[in-house]
């Protein structure tokens, strides 16, 4: 879109003629609905449709990217064996062990052009970020969002990840994937972990199942705080992420959602303060239901201390809330649809997915493309 510019200089003129004054209204007018028109297009994304990204099927291209923190490059080249084990190819760029710049994984340009190209290359169709740490935020407003939705693929992470996931359920309204990386989960081998079998399950398995409950590891409980059930869209991630795009284009879109959050290593008062802040700017006024991850630091009467505070805000909201769900950064990393719709049952302690969060190939125009 392009927006033209006028400059305006004051100079003596003599007084309009009335068919003068009435082109100058006529222009102002075409001027206002201009840009109400592209007041509304910002706007646009929040009202479409939200969409599901075509299943992986083997011999598909899945697309490693780091637009976050720096990865280990034993960790990359375990993930991207167990992905050519699961019988996908990977597009991994040789030169991310060598990208580093302070804390980042690369410069800014680096790293959106990177993300881009994933976005935009119909071959790719997963995308898995391989590290999170810090630095997505610093590249939302540069990515593709019109490419995405014009062609869904899997996106893939969780941690600083947050912040794409965020992104897209705003620009594209597409369904993303809240999964452990390349340091905590592989696509196949033997005696899988519970984090490998829900992101496999997730993932490649049951993408495309009408319904599905979300598996909690044996021995865990999901604790009811807050009785009752609801329905809405799964929405969120790190609580961290979560505040730091509030007042951004790309800020999470709680109405009627049903709100997922989880930290590591934070304070218990910074996480007062992180949910304080979704309180006074109306975020759990607006949301159906609320899962509360795993919220977890070195000290274990600190984490003890952060529990009581994220319940304390969850309390009072009058909707079903469950904690100790599994999922966060911990090893029990349970992947979670975002942008799904699903069903909380707080008494029961069972999230489950109420539609497919893939779509199935199509024999004629979804088959593997060549490398």
């Amino acid at each position: 879109m392009s927006i033209l510019w006028f400059a305006h200089v004051s100079v003596p003129s003599a007084p309009l003629a009335a068919d003068q004054a009435f082109a100058m209204l006529h222009r102002r007018a075409v001027i206002a609905v201009a840009a109400a028109v592209m007041a509304a297009q910002v706007f646009a994304a929040d009202d479409a449709a939200w969409l599901a990204p075509r299943e992986l099927v083997k011999g598909d291209t899945v697309g490693l990217v780091a637009p976050c923190g720096i990865p280990e490059e034993a960790d990359v080249r375990a993930f991207a064996a167990s992905m050519e084990q699961a019988g996908f190819r990977v597009d991994l760029d040789s030169a991310i062990p060598g990208r580093r710049l302070r804390y980042l994984a690369g410069t800014d340009d680096e790293r959106t052009a990177e993300l881009n190209r994933a976005i935009r290359d119909p071959a790719i169709r997963g995308i898995f970020v391989v590290r999170g740490g810090y630095g997505l935020t610093r590249i939302l407003d540069r990515l593709d969002y019109d490419a995405l939705r014009r062609d869904p693929k899997v996106v893939a992470g969780y941690s600083d990840v947050t912040a794409l996931h965020l992104a897209i359920a705003r620009k594209a309204r597409v369904i993303t994937f809240h999964t452990p990386m390349a340091n905590a989960v592989r696509a196949a081998g033997r005696d899988p972990t519970f984090a490998d079998r829900s992101f496999r399950d997730t993932l490649f398995l049951e993408p495309t199942a009408a319904r599905r409950t979300i598996p909690v590891p044996a021995g865990s409980k999901v604790t009811t705080v807050t009785s009752g059930r609801c329905e809405g869209r799964l929405v969120g991630g790190n609580l961290s992420l979560i505040c730091a795009t509030l007042g951004t284009p790309y800020a999470i879109d709680a109405d009627g959602a049903v709100l997922f959050i989880e930290d590591v290593n934070e304070l218990p008062y910074r996480v007062d303060r992180m949910m304080s802040h979704l309180r006074l700017a109306g975020v759990l006024d607006k949301v159906a239901g609320v899962v509360v991850g795993q919220f977890t630091c070195e000290d274990v009467d600190e984490q003890a201390v952060q529990r009581e505070v994220v319940i304390e805000y969850c309390r009072p909201l009058g909707c079903p809330v469950v904690a100790n769900f599994p999922c966060g950064h911990v090893a029990d990393n349970a992947t979670l649809p975002l942008g799904a719709r699903v069903a909380l049952d707080a008494d029961a302690g069972t999230l489950e997915v109420l539609e497919p969060t893939c779509t199935p190939p199509s024999p004629a125009t979804d088959a593997p493309a060549p490398r």
